[in-house]
């Protein structure tokens, strides 16, 4: 098929969290499987694209055809805004600016497929196929309802109380693509029926409800060409299941590395944020270290001055790094177990690339993390972690204790645990198939 793609991030262009990333791995995917694809993306200042005569253009890109929108509303500093974590005021202006020039550009494609709700209104304003992917529907981008409409040359009856586009007396892009998208989709089979419940929905679950079709749940994958323990570059040492004494060095690095003393060494990478439960750990922190856990947390969020407090009431027991790739790819392949106790997450892609790089996951049944991990006693034949169902301190303090026990008691055991995560197939190869199905669906009208 012939697809044009719209997005608001792209790996390597521009990432701000997993978005840019899942686009590109599905993408390559896709590509591999002979579809022809192009991908739009705003022309940010910061990828280098400056305002010109052509309103897009083409970058530096194999095998996958990258266009940029070239336009003054996204020639500032930053993504969303000028620094991480803040975002314009007038988000909901270039954005719907884009919005409408991928509309315009879809004609011609076999499918359009939008990722979120940057560009998620461009179902409403074009007669192509279309799929919508909701990544976080936490993210609806609001924008005032009759600016919004002439902004877009979205239909009257859109506007209308209940219409496609309104919401509130205001406008919301995201529920536009999801009423008007011929097949909507989102980033995990739990995630489809939590976002049919307005609190995990955060309020979209009846026009969710409301869809003929339903939503189809997909989960995310990861590159498992560049995600290899066995021959990543940026490891002190490679392993596999063969070689998986050899894991040694990398934890030993990480130890080093954080600056902290040896135990039961849990790690995260991501946004040190509510969202992915940290908060859970305040009243177990002290017990869970005098029990000989360590904690290495790597990444910044609203989080940041609760979490270095922890490192400095227990030094050398808890380590708090900013981000980089390399560090978080030593993180999954130095830790004991990947701690991931996320209040709600849509698909996931830390606890993937822990068990990828042998460290079972400790998570929140929610999501993604609910469809990739297996508890160990729920089905010792087939876990690949623990988990817990019930967001409470004290079911993140009984996981971690159960996967403490059977590290320090089971050793077997918990090497089936490593050996299972490595060897489950989580690449976007296996996705992509699944989406095929999508676009095939979408072309027929839903």
């Amino acid at each position: 098929m012939r697809a044009l793609v719209a997005v608001a991030e792209l790996a390597p262009y521009v990432t701000t969290g997993g978005l840019g990333n899942a686009v590109a791995g599905l993408s390559e995917a896709l590509a591999r499987r002979g579809h022809d694809l192009t991908i739009a993306v705003p022309g940010y200042r910061d990828i280098g694209v400056t305002p010109g005569d052509e309103p897009w253009v083409e970058l530096a890109s194999h095998p996958i055809r990258v266009i940029a929108f070239a336009d003054g509303v996204f020639d500032r500093p930053g993504v969303y805004g000028p620094e991480p974590g803040t975002g314009y005021e007038d988000n909901w202006l270039r954005f719907g600016v884009f919005t409408r020039a991928v509309a315009d550009l879809a004609a011609g494609f076999d499918v359009l497929h939008l990722h979120d709700a940057h560009v998620a209104a461009a179902a409403l304003l074009t007669p192509s196929p279309t799929v919508l992917t909701i990544h976080n529907a936490a993210h609806q981008m609001h924008a005032p309802l009759d600016a919004a409409a002439l902004l877009l040359g979205a239909p009257v009856e859109a506007t209308w109380a209940t219409g496609a586009l309104e919401w509130w007396e205001g406008a919301n892009y995201l529920k536009a693509g999801i009423v008007a998208a011929d097949v909507v989709t989102t980033v995990s089979p739990t995630h489809a029926v939590e976002l049919t419940v307005d609190e995990t929905s955060f309020g979209l679950g009846g026009v969710i409800r409301e869809r003929p079709n339903g939503i189809v749940g997909i989960l995310n994958g990861i590159d498992d060409r560049s995600w290899d323990p066995a021959a990543d570059p940026t490891l002190p040492k490679r392993f596999s299941i063969r070689r998986l004494r050899a894991r040694a060095a990398c934890r030993a690095e990480l130890i080093a590395a954080a600056g902290i003393d040896d135990g039961v060494v849990l790690g995260n990478v991501g946004r040190m944020s509510f969202q992915k439960g940290l908060d859970l750990l305040e009243p177990l922190l002290a017990p869970a270290i005098e029990a000989g856990v360590r904690l290495v947390l790597v990444g910044n969020g609203e989080l940041d001055l609760a979490v270095d407090e922890w490192v400095q009431a227990h030094p050398g027991m808890v380590a708090h790094l900013p981000y980089s790739e390399p560090l978080a790819r030593l993180v999954s392949a130095g830790v004991d177990a990947y701690l991931m106790p996320s209040a709600f997450e849509p698909s996931g892609l830390g606890q993937l690339y822990a068990m990828r790089y042998g460290a079972p996951p400790i998570v929140h049944f929610v999501g993604g993390l609910a469809d990739s991990v297996v508890d160990l006693d729920e089905d010792p034949d087939e876990a690949t972690g623990f988990g817990f169902r019930s967001f409470t301190p004290d079911a993140l303090e009984s996981a971690i204790g159960r996967a403490i026990t059977t590290y320090a008691e089971r050793p077997r055991v918990w090497r089936a645990l490593q050996v299972r995560g490595m060897t489950r197939d989580w690449s976007w190869d296996a996705r992509a198939a699944e989406y095929e199905d999508v676009y095939v669906r979408a072309a027929a009208g839903g």
